[in-house]
Order: C-alpha cells, then structure tokens, then sequence
C-alpha cells in the first residue's frame, strides 16, 4: 500500500469473505434435503458449497441392512474452514478491521468491515471532502481527500502556479497567476505596479516611474515625446512650445526672440513683422496674429463678412462668394424651408413652413394640381394620379355624389325626406371607392375606405337592399326603418343608440332621425351628410 490505499481482503474469491457465506448455504441445503431410501436400493448426490468450489457426496444403499456407502469428491482448491461470523453482524469477527452493521460506506466503517480510509473511494462525513480513489493530484480531488484549492501547492487546471503562500511580492501571487507587470504588486525588477492601464498616472504600464522624456504624459508634464528635440512641440523639459520661450518652434514659427518686444524684428507672435503678426499695420482692418480663416479676422487681415469665401465659424454655415447650389446668398446652407429660393439648388419656391396646402408644399416646388397636396382655396382633391373616374377629377375637383339634410330636434325631418330618395336613387348603377358618413356635429365622421365594400354599401343604398358589411372597423347597415331607409355605422337598425345614423324617413311626427356621433333618437339639431366617392 505505497499509494496509501488499502487492497480490500474482502474482494470477491477471497476466502474470508467467500466461505462463511458458502458454507452457509450448504448446510442450509443439507438440512432441506430429505434422505432417500428404498428396499430396491439406489444412489443419492447431494452437493455442498466450499470455499472455492462445488463438493459432491455421493450415498449408495444396497439392500442389505445397514450397508451404505459414501464417496466425497471435494475441489482441488478447496480452503480450510475458519472459525465464527459474518461482516455487517455487528461484531468484529477474525479477519475484520471493524463491523458497525450497517451498509454505511460514509461512516469510520466500510461495509467490507475495513476501516475508512483516503483513497477507498468513499467520502466519510465529517473527515473528508472528497475521495475519488486515485492518487491523481491534479483533477478534482487531491490524493489527501481535499478539494483542489489555490494555496494548496497544487498546480490544478486554472492556475497558473501554486506556491502554497500568501506572499503576493514572489513569483506566484497568492491568487495563483504568475506575477506579471500590471497584477498590483511591485516585484524584484519593477519601480513600480498599480494593477491599472492608465499610462498617465504616477506608475507606467511598464512598471517604471514616470520621468521626462519617457513618453508617456504624466503628472505635472504638459507633454512628453520621448525624444530631445527641443525645436519640436514639445521641449526637452515637456514643457508645450510656445511663442516666447526663446525656441523656434520648427515648422510653426519664424522666429522667438524670447521677449515681448513687439515692434522688433519678432513679433510677439514669434512672426516676421507681416499680415498675421498680431499688429494691425497700414492697409489692415484687423490683424489677430493667427492664420485661422474662420474667426473675426482672416489671413487676409480684412473683418470677415459673408461673401469674402471664408467661412466664419459660429456666424457662417458656409460662404462661396455668392449664392450656389450648397449656398444661399446669407452664408447659410441651401435647405428647403429656409425661406430662401434658391433657383441654382433647383427651388421653385420657399416659403419657409411646412404648410402643403399653400402656394409652396414640400420640396420647395410650386403647388400644381396633382401634386398630391390639396392646395387650400383653390383645390376640392388632389390625389396626385391621372385616373379621371376615382373620387378626385384630374382636375382636382371632387368626384362624388353626396347629400346633405338639415333636422330639427324634437321635430320629424320628412321636409328631407324626398331629397333623401332622390339621393338613393342617384347612386343606381356607380361605382364607388369610399362612403362617409358625417354631419355638423362630427364632421370627421365614419369612412369605409375599402373600395369593394363601399362599391357595395353606395349601391344597395340605392335600392334599399339589406347590407351587414364589416369596413374600417365599423359595422355598416342598411335597411329599413319605419316608413324609409336607414344606412348607419352602429351595427344595428332603428336602434336609439349614440352613433352614426341616417334615416329622414323614418315616419311623420317622429323626431328619431339619426345623428353623427350624438344621440340617434331625438338628437340635437344638426346636418347629416352621406357621400358616395366616384371610384
């Protein structure tokens, strides 16, 4: 057991666990075996169980009394008998470590009567914390029974090392990853380590203590380029060049004398005395020193104004001399609705709103029948096609045929009554694409759009025939009521319910007429309009 773990002498065929067992049932058969005899004579076998093998006995009985014989064939291999007990009796016998009794393989007793052990492959409560009966370290149970933790010197899947300490400052920090620059813990070699990314802080990403001229901006440096240039951006103290450090800035200046001499062969603005040297000279309107094109004051060293090709930042969208196809003539960008009519971007007009019914609609383009947009006063329809039979003529007049009645509360409304069947009979034989219902108090009213169904609805209006079509949502009816004809968008007929309903016919004295999201049934005074649109 160099492994630590036991062989069980109890595995199956050896003797100690296999005889006790065997000889039991063997001397069970004996005493369940009745013995056979006959005056006749005859051979009786019998066998019993050994420790390794099968024992055969046979008896032979002659007819003479008291004659018998008896021949034992016994196995080659079988064991000597051993004295007393079976494991999980509850008493340690010869040849147990223990015997508790019980089946239990998690107490301090396997139920082989060997004791509990790390590596038997059963986890005892309370001892250990696993047992996978291999002395593998490096899954996941240890060969001292203990899960894999990091500290346990244990290099397991997920680690990169396992020194067993909590020293962070070695080779292997306490959280079993290989210490490496940027892990937060300074090591031998290293200035420093602040476990972040940030290389502009007092610790570098390569663990070294910020100084100029390393490249990196750091605290207290306003720049830092690696190099000793001092002629650059950026001096070999990483400090920013400036006018008037005494440096020529390669590149950005003409000269620094270092002073603030401005009347000197260096300007101020470490320039050669010209346009741009920050000193508004003879011929000038302004001079800021700069040659920025797009403040108060170009390179031209003339006030900026619209016009002048330069465009003025915050002031300017853009500035191309004069008006263009991305400029309009106030420096502004070309945009529909800007009010702006800008002919060379292609506007017919710009009025500047997004109104679609006045004399500009959307694209700045003149409004013009069949545009799609209804212009107000001048159009009925504009439905943008050429198609002269629809709802809209392709001379933007409405085609439809419609009627509108005038009722009284409290009163009939037969005066409307012959209007009302005229109307019908006006319809016979059209075709329509959509039917309204509508009036003063709901001039919106209820539409039924889908060209089949309205075709439908305006015709058997026409003839009175009865209609239950569901259009937009709505139930639209047709049928009679009283001594005329009722269309409504309620669902139901003669019915006093609020809604939309027509019918002037209904019978003399009767005020229940209908009404356009009122009450159907002596409703408020008001107009009930019905339009069939041409289709």
């Amino acid at each position: 057991m160099g492994n630590g773990k036991r062989e069980s002498k109890y595995d199956s065929g050896n003797v100690w666990t296999t005889w006790p067992r065997l000889l039991a049932v063997g001397v069970a058969a004996l005493l369940l075996s009745p013995v056979a005899a006959c005056s006749s004579g005859g051979d009786t076998t019998s066998e019993t169980l050994g420790t390794e093998g099968p024992t055969t006995t046979t008896t032979t009985t002659t007819a003479g009394p008291g004659t018998t014989d008896t021949d034992t064939d016994t196995g080659a291999d079988t064991a000597a008998t051993a004295s007393g007990g079976d494991c999980g009796n509850g008493e340690v016998d010869e040849g147990e470590a223990c015997d508790d009794g019980n089946d239990d393989n998690t107490d301090s007793c396997l139920n082989t009567c060997e004791e509990a052990s790390c590596g038997d492959a059963f986890v005892q409560v309370g001892v250990e914390e696993c047992d996978d009966g291999n002395d593998d370290d490096s899954d996941s149970c240890t060969s001292n029974c203990q899960l894999p933790v990091c500290g346990d010197m244990i290099v397991q899947e997920g680690e990169e090392c396992d020194d067993g300490n909590d020293d962070d400052t070695d080779a292997c920090t306490s959280t079993c990853v290989a210490a490496a620059c940027g892990d937060g813990v300074a090591q031998e070699g290293e200035e420093c380590d602040d476990g972040n990314t940030e290389d502009t802080d007092e610790c570098t990403n390569a663990c070294t203590l910020p100084v100029c001229g390393d490249g990196v901006v750091s605290n207290g440096e306003e720049c830092d380029d690696g190099n000793a240039e001092d002629t650059d951006a950026c001096t070999m103290e990483c400090v920013a060049a400036v006018c008037g450090d005494g440096i020529v800035w390669e590149g950005t200046e003409a000269c620094d004398d270092g002073n603030d001499v401005d009347d000197d062969e260096c300007s101020n603005m470490c320039a050669l005395a010209s346009c741009g040297d920050g000193i508004v000279q003879m011929g000038e309107e302004c001079d800021d020193g700069n040659d920025v094109d797009s403040d108060e004051c170009p390179t031209n060293c003339l006030n900026a104004v619209c016009g002048d090709t330069f465009v003025q930042e915050g002031v300017e969208d853009c500035d191309d001399g004069m008006e263009s196809e991305m400029c309009d003539g106030d420096c502004t960008a070309v945009e529909c609705g800007d009010g702006l009519a800008n002919t060379l971007a292609g506007e017919e007009c710009d009025d500047g709103n997004d109104d679609d019914t006045d004399e500009c609609v959307s694209g700045c383009v003149a409004a013009t029948c069949g545009d799609g947009f209804v212009q107000d006063g001048v159009e009925e329809c504009d439905d943008g096609n050429e198609n002269n039979d629809d709802a809209c003529t392709n001379d933007c007049m409405l085609n439809q045929i419609n009627i509108t009645m005038s009722c009284n509360q409290g009163q009939d409304c037969q005066q409307e009554c012959n209007p009302w069947n005229s109307f019908r009979s006006s319809l016979t034989g059209g075709t329509y694409s959509a039917v309204t219902l509508r009036g003063s108090s709901d001039m919106v009213g209820q539409t039924c759009s889908n060209p089949a169904l309205a075709n439908q609805i305006c015709n058997n209006l026409a003839t009175g025939t009865a209609t239950n079509v569901q259009c937009d949502g709505r139930t639209w009816r047709i049928g009679n009521c009283g001594a005329g004809v009722e269309i409504n968008a309620n669902g139901n007929m003669c019915s006093c319910a609020a809604g939309w309903v027509v019918r002037p016919c209904i019978n003399q004295g009767n005020p229940n007429w209908g009404g356009m999201n009122t009450a159907t049934c002596n409703s408020p005074t008001q107009t009930l309009e019905v339009i069939c649109f041409g289709g």
